[in-house]
């Protein structure tokens, strides 16, 4: 798997049977995936699942806004649903 921070507009250009997860930011200008694809064209990406964990729990207010992050559970556990997109 793959781990990527994203803007909106690369977004709308993957492949979404590849996604795994995805989280807005709160500002919702960019997108944090987990994808099974190689994505050259994105703002940040992650080594392995703890380091993208980590960073959204070091910059909390770009992702959750409750002072904690995305676990690495929930990275595992998956929660994309292409049908919803807002």
């Amino acid at each position: 798997m793959n781990y990527y921070i994203l803007t909106e507009e690369v977004f709308e250009t993957i492949n979404k049977n590849n996604v795994h997860f995805m989280r807005k930011s709160i500002d919702r200008t960019e997108r944090l995936v987990a994808t099974t694809d190689l994505i050259s064209d994105r703002v940040r990406s992650f080594q392995t699942i703890e380091t993208c964990s980590n960073y959204t729990f070091t910059n909390h207010s770009d992702w959750v806004g409750d002072k904690t992050g995305i676990e690495i559970e929930e990275l595992e556990e998956g929660g994309y649903i292409p049908t919803i997109d807002d």
